[in-house]
């Protein structure tokens, strides 16, 4: 059976749009029709040295080419949910960039519009196509690691603040900052390698306290203007799981510490622990076992082809356009992520444990 010919539309030409969407899009077979970008002369650009026909600075004549059949999303937060909603309104399938919106109720209207569009709508959570999150979360699944009763998602940066003036640290853009960055894709992939457990309380503890003196900036995103940081900068949060389990997240972007991205589980049975800074990087990942015996140290977990988990990602929900597979990202999980967000920042706000309200 021949592969059904797609043509795409990306919104947004910054670096998610240059470095990710277009390359993953190509690499999947998908021709690219257009490109658009509000910053004038940057669609232009990006579709001179992509070879792409059409650039726009606005998304309305992207949104209005019939040949159009997926649309990619890679805009303030702000945006996505009027954009996504637009997109699909239009007849296009849509696959956003995290997190899905600003809030669970944008949320919410985005996948009531692709219900009545017909259409697909996925988010771009790529950590979880990664090998080793693939294996952690089978390995739960199928019972290796007994009851899983903690679990521990942390990503820390020491230098990781986007520029002052960029979207990334305006509330009004971003809706929230390291949060919504990068606390979206932990808490993500600890509730995907648990396979989406009921959550039934939340604490947490949201802070902003080197953002503020301009502590730790990153060496991207300063092309914005003026400088304004009303975003946190560190986010705490431990969810209570039905059954007496936890998953505790934490991330920074800036933080007087080495940097470091791991994701440890443990059960009464076995544990995984996924921490390249220790393991390397072509063996992040270990089990273990009540032997003491580590079972996988020496296997590595590698991508066939380019491009890693971003190409997975968008290469997966391509896939799903086609008919080939289900979504591997279904809407109705980054909008449970999303609420979980949303009771965070509520349970900072109050400093007091909240119940979790799905």
């Amino acid at each position: 059976m021949a592969t059904k010919s797609l043509r795409a539309g990306v919104i947004g030409c910054g670096a998610i749009g240059r470095q990710g969407h277009i390359p993953a899009l190509l690499s999947a077979g998908v021709e690219i029709a257009a490109v658009c970008d509000p910053v004038p002369g940057r669609a232009a650009e990006v579709a001179a040295e992509f070879k792409i026909p059409n650039a726009f600075d606005g998304h309305d004549e992207l949104l209005a080419m019939d040949d159009v059949d997926i649309v990619l999303i890679g805009v303030p937060n702000v945006f996505h949910a009027p954009i996504a909603i637009a997109a699909l309104e239009s007849g296009k399938h849509v696959l956003c960039e995290k997190p899905m919106a600003v809030s669970s109720a944008e949320g919410s209207q985005m996948i009531a519009a692709a219900e009545q569009a017909g259409k697909l709508l996925s988010v771009n959570q790529h950590m979880r196509f990664h090998p080793t999150a693939q294996a952690m979360r089978e390995a739960v699944a199928d019972g290796r690691l007994g009851d899983v009763y903690f679990t521990d998602v942390r990503w820390m940066r020491s230098a990781g603040i986007p520029g002052y003036g960029s979207w990334f640290t305006r509330r009004d853009l971003a809706g929230a900052g390291a949060l919504f960055d990068i606390g979206v894709h932990m808490l993500d992939l600890g509730m995907f390698i648990l396979g989406f457990p009921e959550v039934e309380r939340v604490s947490a503890r949201v802070t902003s306290f080197l953002g503020e003196q301009g502590v730790g900036l990153g060496g991207w995103g300063i092309d914005r203007g003026d400088a304004v940081f009303d975003v946190d900068d560190t986010a705490m949060a431990t969810l209570s799981l039905a059954g007496g389990g936890a998953l505790r997240m934490h991330v920074a972007w800036a933080a007087f510490a080495e940097e470091e991205e791991r994701v440890t589980v443990l059960g009464t049975r076995g544990g995984a622990d996924r921490a390249p800074s220790i393991y390397g990087k072509t063996t992040p990942l270990q089990f273990f076992a009540a032997d003491g015996k580590d079972k996988m140290a020496a296997t590595p977990f590698t991508f066939e082809g380019d491009g890693g988990q971003w190409h997975a990602g968008i290469k997966a929900f391509v896939s799903a356009v086609r008919g080939e597979r289900e979504l591997a990202v279904p809407p109705e999980e980054p909008l449970q992520v999303l609420r979980l967000l949303e009771h965070i920042v509520a349970a900072s706000e109050h400093t007091a444990e909240i119940a979790f309200v799905s």
